[in-house]
């Protein structure tokens, strides 16, 4: 991160505004290309909870192989393959559910079993920061539901 802190703290910065787009429209009760807040909102964490998955292989493949690399490789996998089985789900609501569980699963996963260096401390401060407002938005989505 240390080449590119400029271009990653933009780019995910800018990965939340789909996220307050659909929360936005799922609070109005409005659509967007005749989809609800709610769906555009799963579809969209489902791509990112990917995308997180994806950079915990990332970070393993980095390291020497262990046991522990092991389980974070298939632990991902689960979470990245229940962001995929939400979206089969014919409730969107529900999808939101699991994708915020999977949401706060990747970060804990990320703080608790890699090993933080200089580098990754300053990606794990940002990616607390916006997970934190993701799951705010989760709770947002939810609301008007339950």
């Amino acid at each position: 991160m240390r080449f590119y802190k400029s271009v990653v703290v933009a780019l995910a910065t800018l990965s939340i505004v789909p996220f307050i787009l659909a929360t936005y429209l799922n609070l109005f009760h409005s659509t967007l290309f005749g989809k609800t807040g709610v769906t555009i909102f799963a579809t969209y964490g489902a791509i990112i909870l990917s995308f997180l998955s994806g950079i915990i292989w990332g970070r393993v493949i980095e390291q020497p192989e262990s046991g522990a690399g092991r389980i974070l490789l298939v632990s991902s996998n689960i979470v990245l393959l229940s962001a995929w089985c939400s979206l089969l789900l014919s409730t969107p609501e529900l999808s939101v559910v699991l994708l915020l569980l999977g949401f706060i699963s990747i970060f804990w996963v990320e703080a608790r079993w890699l090993k933080p260096s200089y580098i990754h401390k300053a990606y794990l401060t940002l990616h607390f920061g916006l997970t934190s407002a993701i799951c705010i938005m989760h709770l947002l989505v939810l609301y008007p539901h339950y």
